[in-house]
């Protein structure tokens, strides 16, 4: 029996680790193939949001390899430490086996941040996006303890399956408990900007957006499957707000639908509390904070230039394509992959919010404002993809930093 090719060890590590980190199937798909070609294999590639299958040697002659993977959450240092074993393979300085090894190990020399770490990191999220929505102090404050209550349950939801599996439901029950609580005991407050701003982090638009790019780019079983996960999560929350709507039916009568101006001040403040949230939320290394408040404050700050301009019906689309070339500059000629400053303004752009408020109007029996966010949000996340497309069109950048015109490591 002939013994194991070590770059095909290599590659079929790298594609799980890749999986576990978060990145997008087309990203795997396109970032595995490019690899195995750099190093002399013949591969073909096939990914899904839980599943891997690499098929290794010519047409008539594959070994293939099969993974069954959880769907990964993005891990912005798990994904720099990936780029880090996959440059010092290219440079020469270690060899397959190593990098085989390194990858194995990547778990061990970084188990990630502790749980409770969330609490802090969802309520500095909350914080930013409430600024963004135009709220107050009362609007900060109850979607700080929203926040504090959802990074509090995400702790006990790693210890406790069945906690889990209910997470998102619990999650959007306790947040419209809290705000029907502030109302009655404090005063009133803008219901929506509270709620969406307190569980911003668990609306699916970052999702939605990948599902989206993937059908655009034909991976079509990928785009579907994500699509999937987008309704079953909507409805998940959209459940657990309306048990709590069931018990406080008066919560919403008379609620603010509106958002209100924000100064550029209160951007920047937002921007920051999103990039300390966001940094540790996505698991990224301190020296690439900085990273995550740039991309954090560019996204957010052409949404404030264009939404004061004639280009705000395409302002998702210009917003998108001017943060897809920012990261792709940063991938390709300042060494940063491009996750690290793609993910954190996508989330920043992405209009799940919208699809949140669809589903909670039409829990209160308004149909047509429901059908018109759910539309806008469609539309919004369309244009998204629409301007990542063109930015990887102007100025390509992979996944994984591939340098052309490296020498073949054997």
């Amino acid at each position: 029996m002939n013994a194991p090719d070590p770059r095909e060890a290599f590659l079929a590590t790298m594609g799980r680790e890749l999986h576990r980190a978060g990145i997008a199937t087309d990203a795997i798909e396109e970032s595995l193939t490019q690899l195995a070609r750099s190093v002399g294999l013949q591969a073909q590639v096939f990914a899904l949001p839980t599943y891997i299958t690499i098929a290794l040697g010519p047409d008539w002659n594959q070994r293939t390899v099969m993974m069954r993977l959880d769907p990964g959450r993005v891990s912005l240092r798990k994904i720099a430490l990936l780029n880090e074993i996959y440059d010092r393979l290219r440079g020469g300085r270690i060899d397959f086996e190593a990098a085989t090894k390194l990858l194995d190990e990547v778990d061990v020399r970084w188990p990630g941040l502790p749980a409770w770490y969330e609490i802090p990191a969802l309520t500095l999220i909350a914080i930013g996006v409430a600024l963004i929505l135009g709220g107050g102090p009362r609007e900060l404050g109850v979607s700080a303890t929203i926040g504090f209550v959802t990074g509090a349950l995400s702790v006990v939801a790693s210890r406790s399956p069945v906690v889990t599996r209910l997470f998102d439901v619990v999650a959007a029950f306790l947040a419209t408990l809290i705000v029907a609580a502030f109302i009655h005991f404090v005063g009133p407050t803008n219901v929506y900007v509270s709620i969406v701003a307190g569980i911003v982090v668990l609306l699916p638009g970052y999702t939605l957006t990948l599902a989206l790019h993937e059908l655009a780019n034909d991976f079509l079983v990928a785009g579907m499957a994500r699509l999937g996960k987008v309704l079953a999560v909507l409805l998940a929350l959209g459940c657990g707000a309306f048990l709590a709507l069931a018990m406080v039916p008066s919560l919403l009568r008379g609620g603010a639908l509106h958002t209100h101006p924000v100064s550029a001040t209160w951007w920047f403040v937002a921007s920051v509390c999103l990039a300390i949230g966001m940094s540790i939320d996505l698991d990224a290394r301190l020296r690439d904070v900085a990273w995550v408040f740039a991309a954090s404050f560019v996204a957010l700050l052409c949404t404030h230039v264009l939404s004061a301009t004639s280009a705000h019906a395409v302002a998702p689309f210009i917003a998108a394509f001017i943060c897809g070339m920012v990261a792709n500059v940063g991938a390709r000629f300042l060494r940063v992959p491009q996750a690290i400053m793609l993910v954190p303004a996508l989330i920043v752009l992405v209009p799940g919010s919208l699809s949140y408020e669809s589903l909670l109007f039409a829990f209160t029996d308004d149909v047509n404002g429901a059908l018109i966010l759910a539309g806008n949000a469609i539309v919004a996340a369309i244009q998204l993809v629409a301007g990542l497309l063109l930015s990887q069109l102007v100025l390509p950048a992979s996944a994984l930093r591939l340098r052309q015109g490296s020498r073949q490591v054997r």
